[in-house]
């Protein structure tokens, strides 16, 4: 088993509204640099309902991340990662990319677990290495954490 990547954040934004920024907002903390798209992205979209897609608009073009597995809004959000080894799309391989919103006194707990990494196989423990570098997960929340203030 791979260790999870986990980065834990923190906004005065309520656990509803941290959700909700999170989901509609993805857009505007996530990387330009991070995309599979031949084209500039000109967005980035998590359909918020059960098997939702979650994927990003480059030109007239539609590149697939993964899926909505499971939400609560408020609470918690369970994406499927269908990115590869080489962060191409992987309809048939993916893993999991869990966002829970904790009350935290005025403010709450942003925690991001990426987990299921075995699954890269061989690549695993490079994927994951790229995943928790400083460029990788921490980069995306510390903005999230950021732009959410």
């Amino acid at each position: 088993m791979i260790e999870p990547v986990v980065v834990e954040n923190r906004t005065k934004k309520s656990p509803e509204d941290a959700f909700r920024f999170f989901v509609e907002e993805i857009h505007s903390f996530w990387p330009m640099g991070h995309s599979i798209g031949e084209e500039p992205r000109t967005d980035l979209i998590i359909e918020l309902k059960k098997d939702g897609r979650f994927y990003e608009v480059c030109g007239s073009t539609e590149c697939d991340w993964g899926r909505v597995l499971e939400f609560e809004t408020g609470k918690s959000l369970l994406l499927a990662w269908h990115l590869d080894a080489k962060w191409e799309f992987d309809p048939e391989n993916y893993t999991e990319v869990l966002v829970t919103f904790e009350p935290e006194g005025a403010g709450t707990l942003v925690r991001l677990e990426h987990s299921k990494l075995e699954r890269y196989g061989d690549a695993a423990n490079d994927v994951r290495a790229s995943l928790a570098a400083a460029t990788g997960w921490p980069d995306i929340m510390g903005t999230f954490e950021k732009r959410a203030a």
